[in-house]
């Protein structure tokens, strides 16, 4: 059974912070030639997982913190 991953949308791209509502999350930068490669994160016990390449914060929704 795969795990739901969200990647985030070109739209998001320009978000500091975005809400997810899962707890594997893909960040490319926002894709294209302004992107970065994909990389996958997992948000654990803290609500939160932090993009190496660019920063953007993925937050679970419902996360105390």
């Amino acid at each position: 059974m795969a795990s739901e991953v969200t990647v985030i949308t070109p739209e998001q791209r320009d978000l500091a912070t975005v809400e997810v509502t899962s707890r594997l999350v893909a960040c490319n930068g926002g894709g294209g030639p302004l992107g970065h490669p994909l990389t996958y994160y997992e948000i654990g016990p803290s609500g939160v997982a932090v993009c190496n390449y660019c920063g953007k914060k993925f937050v679970l929704a419902g996360a105390q913190g």
